[in-house]
């Protein structure tokens, strides 16, 4: 009985973290699919940096401000090493997250914002007047996992 009862647990377990692995895979395609009819523009300031496993990345902590609610996400730090990264806290990047769902959002630190672009209509208008901009946002970075965005 006591052997059935710790399988069972064992299979619930493995059926629980592969549905968690889908769902993160589902949310980063969501995004891709997406962010071009739904997504909206926003200032996000970098806050830390977080390194995760045994020193094989990092990622960064950064806020950002929508309608009087402050949100908290973790992005990738890309191909930056640590010291290259760590200069980029307390500086203000583009954001972008879909409309109906704001969890699902993309920090971009390779395309810094100026405290004179405040808002989704400014930000709109000088991304459609910058080409690079543009290719830049088409080069979608990495996220932490949906649990860290959500959480």
């Amino acid at each position: 009985m006591k052997n059935s009862l710790k399988k069972d647990y064992i299979i619930i377990l493995i059926i629980f973290i592969i549905g968690m692995f889908f769902y993160d895979h589902l949310f980063l395609k969501e995004f891709k699919n997406s962010y071009k009819q739904n997504g909206l523009y926003t200032t996000g300031k970098i806050k830390e940096i977080k390194g995760y496993g045994r020193g094989t990345g990092c990622d960064y902590i950064y806020t950002f401000n929508l309608n009087g609610d402050k949100y908290k996400s973790v992005c990738d730090i890309g191909d930056l090493s640590y010291s290259d990264a760590k200069k980029n806290i307390s500086k203000n990047y583009l954001v972008v997250y879909l409309s109906n769902d704001v969890h699902n959002n993309r920090l971009y630190s390779s395309i810094p914002i100026n405290d004179s672009l405040n808002n989704d209509s400014k930000l709109r208008k000088w991304i459609n007047n910058n080409s690079k901009i543009k290719s830049k946002i088409d080069s979608i970075p990495a996220s932490g996992f949906f649990w860290e965005n959500y959480f």
